[in-house]
């Protein structure tokens, strides 16, 4: 993790006075609600606060469930400085594992992803099952009273909801993902039946910015007509008819049906299970604290974002595609469909990064004034409750 401090007027913001400004924030109503308080971006000591508070304790999406499809089959990522590792299990189940070997925490996994009957360490040859029970461990016959059976790998907590894979550092999660975004499921994105959408892109991105800004950014489609004229805004939502979702500890939602009922953004004719406005409507939701989708009827983009210092972050994405539309790309057109699609969403991820490394910049002043929010910025209110909520 990279700790390069650009130190600036906020820097040495105390944790109490960061925790107190998001607090007053937090506590106005929407009508009188400002944007995230800018020390709350540049503090270090908010910014170590966050890793214990947030990313040591909460649960994070790292994957989606078909990029693991098939037993053995491995996925690497890191959390708050930690490294992970899900494997599919011969039982089909997903296991996470702290990704360090148990005898003196060498990186047990190297590689992104891949598939492995067994992992066996660099270092000195301890190997390990799918399920990381500890199978060999050469010559510790000469250690008096070595017991395999206590060296495992350290397992972690792991959950699936609507084909996506979360993992907590927590010893003792305080909720599962599944009754906390029970609300978000029942009425909004289940009818989209996310579970079923196919995997065909992967990728990662660093900005230098706070990786709060990116949740700015995300939840808010105020900026859509004006910074995505060569993407999204392509879509033609008018901004009058975004509706902005109920308050929630876990979550926050908007969304807006696009004006054309067949095309790019709409359902397939072949999907039976939106009706109505939905077969047309774009969800842009977060799950707090760093889990961003925007679901559309034909297609599914996601971010998961990490902090990796206090300006910069780093951010996994994906995209997946129900299986008709997947089902109607012919096979010598798949490669280049999946690179359309894919310049396509790096084509949105630059018009919006200089957006989102200019939010970092400019909020380092001390000559700041209020600032406000539009009326379908709603969500950016609603993550500062939970900031508020988390950090206090």
């Amino acid at each position: 993790m990279s700790l390069e401090i650009h130190l600036n007027y906020y820097s040495n913001s105390p944790l109490k006075s960061v925790i107190k400004a998001i607090d007053e924030s937090a506590k106005k109503s929407f009508e009188e609600a400002s944007p995230i308080p800018a020390a709350a971006n540049h503090s270090i000591e908010f910014y170590n606060h966050e890793q214990e508070r947030i990313f040591n304790q909460e649960w994070i999406c790292i994957a989606r469930t078909d990029e693991v499809p098939n037993t053995g089959d491995f996925l690497t990522h890191d959390i708050a400085g930690t490294p992970v590792v899900i494997i599919r299990q011969e039982s089909n189940e997903i296991l996470g594992f702290v990704n360090a070997c148990a005898h003196r925490f060498t990186c047990l996994v190297p590689k992104l992803a891949g598939n492995a009957f067994a992992f066996t360490c660099p270092n000195h040859a301890w190997t390990y099952g799918l399920d990381g029970s500890l199978k060999h461990a050469p010559f510790m016959e000469m250690k008096t009273n070595f017991d395999i059976e206590k060296h495992h790998l350290k397992a972690l907590h792991t959950e699936i909801w609507e084909g996506f894979i979360y993992i907590t550092l927590a010893k003792n999660p305080n909720k599962k993902v599944s009754s906390a975004l029970e609300g978000l499921r029942k009425n909004i994105v289940g009818q989209y039946d996310m579970g079923s959408y196919q995997t065909i892109i992967r990728e990662s991105m660093s900005w230098d910015a706070n990786w709060k800004n990116l949740i700015e950014n995300f939840t808010e489609s105020y900026h859509v007509p004006i910074a995505h004229q060569k993407t999204f805004a392509n879509h033609k939502k008018p901004i009058e008819d975004y509706i902005c979702g109920e308050d929630s500890d876990h979550y926050c939602y908007h969304y807006a049906p696009q004006e054309s009922e067949s095309g790019p953004g709409s359902a397939h004719l072949n999907n039976t299970k939106l009706k109505d406005k939905w077969r047309r409507t774009m969800v842009d939701f977060c799950i707090f604290p760093n889990h961003l989708v925007t679901l559309m009827p034909d297609y599914l983009w996601w971010v998961s974002v990490m902090p990796d210092g206090i300006g910069r972050f780093k951010a996994t994405w994906g995209v997946a595609v129900p299986p008709e539309i997947l089902a109607e790309v012919p096979t010598a057109e798949y490669g280049a469909w999946v690179l359309q699609m894919a310049d396509y969403m790096n084509t949105a991820n630059s018009e919006d990064k200089a957006l989102v490394q200019g939010l970092y910049r400019g909020s380092s002043s001390q000559l700041l004034p209020k600032g406000t929010l539009h009326p379908i910025e709603k969500n950016l209110w609603q993550f500062t409750k939970y900031l508020s909520r988390i950090s206090s």
